[in-house]
């Protein structure tokens, strides 16, 4: 597997602007020497998201999260650190450097990640489907005949989707992925084949069916669905379903993606709403009409993670386009409590009955499908309307009824101005008084908080919670990051046997001091970051360089570094003497040994005594 060459990483750093980064996922604004916006990774009303470019860090108040644009890229797009290079690499056009080599340092460079590589065959594997619906035979004329006669689409949408089809031949994708050096073993985890024989790669999942390319949020292909066609092989005794998915591979899982939201994040804005519809073909007719802002669940139930995704394209809501038949509208019921915690506007358009947004567009064309749309009604009211179809003859129990039902979806919400609005909608649509509703309210929510947080002895005592016992190497760390001259008489004054290297902060303090002998000088940021070897390593080391030391007390970093030294020499002489102890229960009866051990001891607390003293050069 090749590796990414050692220095890639800082050099991939040091070409690209942390603000164009961050940009796309946060509208930024000028605040002093950096930017400042809405947090992507909490929801909040005022900004505390800061970005420093120069600095080349970013900082997140309301959520904790911080570090350069390297883990802005893995936590807003939740990829891997391998991944998110080769993200950063591709976005920024900045070729990516492999070598199968050992870098300066002696450590292996970054291989390139399993899911790299599935996405490039699910690519390759999605041009040769495509290829396949446009092969000069009949089978592919067939399928051409059912896309364009039957479905009413044109070539030209086929070919802006990745439209395919797969053939009867269960081999042939797999000899062409061999062809194309793609491993057995990619090829298997990919989830297109089924086992084969020994080592064998099988035959294809997919056989004799449509293929619609399945994207993730960036717009790279990580799944297929399959429709049934004429031509589908049946399963023996059993019927071949409709739709054949794939299975979840490291690159696709159903609940965390939406079908099309890489391109309707490209239409989106805080002005314009997402249509959410049921299937695939219903979000590419919805697309090819022009209505560009469609997303489609992965034939799952819609999801809390799928609601967080829309969120963070900052649109102004949503509008649910759910097939118009009792099992549609049931799923819309479900999706409030999902909109209301992920923090987003809603509103539900009741199709036809027997109807779905394919065939209205179809049938009546583009002016019918936006009065469906103009049409939907908000979530409250969407609420009353399924519960309580005829409002004039509701009982009091029927709206109390109503309203505990939204109280279930609206206690997850802090925003008492988003409250406010939920109640005066609900008081009005219902004519209750709202000062009712909220009474009601708040006792429900009293009422479904456990015992242990309404005690206020139980709150005393967790928020006397002590902290986390101090890290002498995270410390000694801290200090060494912040004052570049502390580094050098560091190395020569503290042996690397006193430095815990079980904790995070040790591994990276040991490695830097390390370092810093073996080259005889501080290290650079560059040089540092270059140590780092995991993202436990890489999110301590950022958040303690985002960390402000105070500059007031003169002198500081070098008292304090001092401190750190002698603990961590009072520590390993302590260690050294409890070794020697165990050893002088097992020589009672050597008096050479107890001899040795005792001058050994003597020698121990003396030293004690003359800690070495840490001194900066002149």
């Amino acid at each position: 597997m090749p590796r990414l060459a050692d220095g890639f990483v800082n050099e991939l750093k040091g070409r690209i602007d942390l603000y164009d980064v961050v940009s796309p996922y946060v509208q930024l604004k000028k605040n002093g020497s950096s930017w400042v916006g809405l947090s992507p990774f909490s929801q909040e009303k005022t900004p505390s998201f800061y970005v420093h470019p120069d600095k080349g860090f970013f900082k997140c108040f309301s959520s904790g999260e911080g570090g350069d644009a390297i883990s802005f890229i893995q936590k807003v797009e939740n990829l891997e650190f391998t991944e998110a290079l080769e993200f950063l690499a591709q976005r920024f056009s900045i070729p990516l450097q492999y070598s199968d080599e050992p870098g300066k340092s002696g450590r292996p460079g970054i291989s390139r990640s399993l899911k790299s590589e599935l996405y490039e065959l699910h690519t390759v594997a999605t041009d040769w489907f495509h290829q396949r619906l446009l092969d000069d035979n009949e089978e592919a004329e067939s399928v051409r005949n059912y896309w364009l006669n039957e479905r009413k689409f044109t070539l030209k949408t086929a070919s802006e989707f990745g439209i395919g089809y797969a053939p009867a031949d269960s081999f042939a994708l797999g000899k062409f992925l061999t062809a194309k050096n793609f491993t057995d073993s990619v090829m298997q985890k990919s989830g297109l084949f089924r086992e084969g024989r020994g080592r064998e790669i099988g035959p294809s999942v997919f056989t004799g069916r449509l293929m619609i390319p399945i994207s993730d949020k960036l717009g790279r292909i990580c799944a297929f669905t399959a429709r049934k066609l004429a031509q589908t092989p049946e399963w023996g005794d059993r019927k071949s379903p409709k739709y054949v998915n794939s299975p979840e591979t490291p690159i696709f899982e159903k609940g965390n993606l939406l079908f099309n939201l890489h391109l309707a994040n490209k239409e989106i804005s805080e002005e314009s709403e997402f249509l959410l519809v049921e299937g695939q073909l219903d979000a590419i007719r919805c697309w090819e009409m022009g209505f560009r802002t469609v997303v489609a669940p992965q034939g799952t139930a819609f999801k809390d993670s799928q609601a967080m995704l829309l969120f963070r394209s900052r649109p102004k809501g949503v509008v649910c386009l759910l097939d118009g038949d009792s099992a549609g509208q049931k799923a819309a019921l479900s999706y409030v409590s999902i909109f209301l915690k992920a923090g987003l506007d809603a509103r539900f358009a009741e199709l036809p009955k027997g109807t779905d947004p394919d065939q209205i567009l179809m049938a009546h064309g583009k002016e019918a499908m936006q009065k469906v749309i103009d049409g939907a009604r908000p979530m409250v009211e969407h609420v009353i309307r399924q519960k309580l179809p005829d409002l004039r003859t509701a009982t009091p129990k029927q709206k109390e009824s109503i309203c505990q039902w939204m109280f279930t979806a609206l206690v997850e919400i802090e925003s008492r101005i988003t409250l406010e609005g939920y109640f005066e909608q609900l008081g009005r649509l219902l004519n209750v008084p709202i000062d009712a509703l909220k009474s009601d309210f708040y006792r429900f929510r009293k009422n479904r908080t456990p015992a242990y947080r309404k005690s206020s002895g139980d709150q005393e005592l967790a928020s006397k919670e002590p902290d986390r016992l101090t890290i002498v190497e995270e410390d000694l760390l801290y200090i060494l990051l912040h004052d570049d001259r502390i580094a050098s008489p560091l190395a020569h004054t503290l042996d690397i046997s006193w430095v815990d290297s079980r904790p995070v902060s040790g591994r990276i303090l040991a490695k830097i001091l390390s370092e810093t002998v073996a080259e005889g000088t501080s290290l650079s940021p560059a040089q540092i970051e270059d140590l780092l070897e995991d993202d436990e390593e890489r999110d301590l080391y950022h958040r303690l360089l985002l960390q402000e030391i105070d500059q007031t007390e003169n002198g500081l970093s070098l008292r304090l570094a001092r401190q750190c030294v002698t603990v961590l020499y009072h520590r390993y002489l302590k260690q050294q003497e409890d070794n020697i102890f165990e050893q002088l229960k097992e020589a009672e009866e050597k008096p050479e040994k107890l001899k040795e051990l005792s001058q050994a001891l003597r020698s121990i607390r003396q030293q004690k005594k003359s800690p070495p003293l840490l001194e900066f050069y002149n």
